[in-house]
Formats: C-alpha cells, sequence, structure tokens
C-alpha cells in the first residue's frame, strides 16, 4: 500500500482506492441463503392416489417470498419451498442468485395443481408468470414432479 501511496502522492487518491477496493469487496461476498421452518406436505395423485410427502420450507410473508431458495446450493430430492399469500392472484417468479434449476407448480385455494412451470432455469431473470390465479407456489428440484408421476389437477395436502 505504501508503494501506491508513494506513487500517487495523494491522500484523496488513496482513498478513493481504498473506496474502489471496499466496494469490490462488497458485490464479491457470497449471498446468504435463508432457512425457514420446515413442514410436512403431501402431492397426492388424484388417479393412483399415490401420496409422496415433502418437507418444505414455508415463505410466509413478503421477505421470505422475495429471497425464496436464493443463495441455497442443493435440495434434497424430497425437499423444496411453499410459497403462500392470503389471496389468489397472478404470481410471479424469476430464478435471479438461484443456484438450483426448479419446477415451480403453482396452485389454487382448493389446493389443486392448476398449471406447472418445468426446469427453471439457474440465475435467469426472465418472468416466470402463472397463466391462472394462484394461492400457492411449491418449488421442487427440476424433474422430480414429473418424474413421480404428477400432473396438473393433483392435489397437496397439509
Amino acid at each position: 500500500m505504501f508503494f501506491i501511496f508513494r506513487k500517487l502522492r495523494s491522500y484523496k487518491y488513496f482513498l478513493f482506492l481504498l473506496f474502489s477496493f471496499s466496494i469490490i469487496s462488497q458485490k464479491s461476498i457470497s449471498c446468504e441463503a435463508q432457512y425457514l421452518k420446515k413442514e410436512k406436505l403431501f402431492v397426492q395423485n388424484k388417479l393412483s392416489k399415490n401420496k409422496e410427502l415433502f418437507l418444505v420450507e414455508l415463505a410466509k410473508n413478503n421477505y421470505e417470498r422475495q429471497k425464496g431458495l436464493q443463495c441455497k446450493k442443493k435440495l434434497k430430492k424430497n425437499e423444496g419451498m411453499l410459497f403462500i399469500w392470503s389471496d389468489e392472484d397472478y404470481r410471479s417468479f424469476w430464478m435471479k442468485n438461484t443456484v438450483i434449476p426448479l419446477d415451480l407448480i403453482f396452485i389454487n385455494s382448493s389446493l389443486e395443481v392448476i398449471e406447472v412451470y418445468f426446469d427453471a432455469r439457474p440465475f435467469s431473470e426472465k418472468l416466470i408468470r402463472s397463466e391462472k390465479r394462484a394461492k400457492f407456489v411449491l418449488e421442487l428440484n427440476a424433474g422430480v414432479f414429473k418424474e413421480l408421476g404428477f400432473y396438473v389437477g393433483d392435489k397437496i395436502i397439509f
């Protein structure tokens, strides 16, 4: 540092460099994942009546919903996140800061799967918007929903 300071011969430039370095350092700090309380949730196939258990984190307020699964490095096959609102409305998501490819399962107030967005790409800022009004959105590892034989019309059970 003294070499740079001598070279520049100005305290102002030294402070500028120090300030620039601190900004660069802050941007390179990795984001922190949130860890919310996990609850049991079942998805039930309406035809076969088969159920699959998932342990999901519940995102119930604006901050929890905005943060979502951002910065999480992995999810087990039977893990996910359930986003909860008090009303049905069109829901929008993106994958900014999200490392894990996900399926987004849109669910109405009758707990019925009404729409599925498959394989949302990590880090994408593309807006994913539901075509129908949903009260809940379940995020699971990409491919798990289809792999387990679930479809639109199936139900979730808390």
